[in-house]
């Protein structure tokens, strides 16, 4: 008897999980049809629950979980400086590979996995951030969330999850969030990257920890289009050239910010 009640729990468990996962696609694929719909674009419906449910496995916490253990695995060989300036954030933070030279004189460490979320950085907040105890962090996240059809407000109240979860395990640490750039891959996506932009930097207005850097301007050309010579040729990434304009950004406000810790 009593194996037949774990079985039947176990039953129950499992069919109530397939149901959320479904009930999750399907919402997946309503904002697939409307977003498509939006962009005049003709998807079928296998492309469209293809879609649903790349976007509902994405959008889960543990999505990159697999790259976390990558970073515990280094760390646990050899671990980071403490109290150096950390870096993290999403694909833009992974390839910039020249990160380190570009902060010199500072410490830096580049914590960027994936396509990340924000809600995939405060899933790993414990793992990834308070063990390396940095007295700053530069943020860029945000941009796949908006390209994975949450609504500006929504990603917003995700980093405010991430920035009082920072205030309350590591009050002195000054947080620089790099907004969301322009680019030609998600030029469509622009409205509401802009929206996003406009929430944070208000917000970072209220809080003396907290900058907002702004490099949507300096990307763009006169006809306010993202300038194609910053970007590899997904016209999403950053080339030498668009990471030169985010090194003079973000250096500047380190610098006025924090004494350097090389000579």
């Amino acid at each position: 008897m009593k194996k037949i009640e774990s079985l039947f729990i176990v039953l129950l468990a499992t069919s109530a999980c397939l149901l959320s996962c479904s009930e999750q696609v399907y919402e997946y694929e309503e904002m697939v049809r409307l977003e498509s719909k939006a962009l005049n674009q003709n998807l079928s419906e296998i492309e469209i629950k293809k879609w649903a449910i790349y976007l509902s496995n994405w959008s889960k916490p543990d999505f990159y979980k697999k790259e976390i253990q990558k970073f515990l695995q280094k760390d646990s060989i050899k671990f980071p400086k403490k109290r150096s300036i950390l870096f993290i954030g999403s694909s833009s933070i992974v390839y910039w590979k020249n990160l380190e030279k570009d902060m010199h004189p500072f410490e830096v460490l580049n914590r960027g996995f994936g396509g990340a979320h924000i809600a995939h950085v405060n899933n790993h907040f414990h793992e990834i951030i308070i063990p390396y105890e940095p007295r700053g962090i530069v943020f860029f996240c945000g941009t796949n969330d908006i390209a994975a059809l949450k609504s500006p407000i929504k990603v917003f109240d995700d980093f405010l999850i991430f920035y009082r979860s920072m205030k309350s395990a590591l009050p002195q640490t000054k947080v620089f969030v790099i907004g969301v750039k322009p680019s030609l891959a998600r030029h469509h996506l622009r409205e509401k990257q802009l929206i996003l932009n406009k929430f944070i930097s208000e917000f970072a207005n209220e809080e003396e920890n907290l900058t907002f850097i702004d490099v949507w301007q300096e990307m763009l050309l006169e006809n306010n289009k993202a300038n194609p010579e910053l970007f590899v040729e997904d016209g999403l990434h950053m080339n030498s050239k668009g990471y030169e304009i985010w090194k003079k950004l973000v250096k500047s406000y380190l610098e006025s910010t924090f004494e350097p810790d090389k000579s």
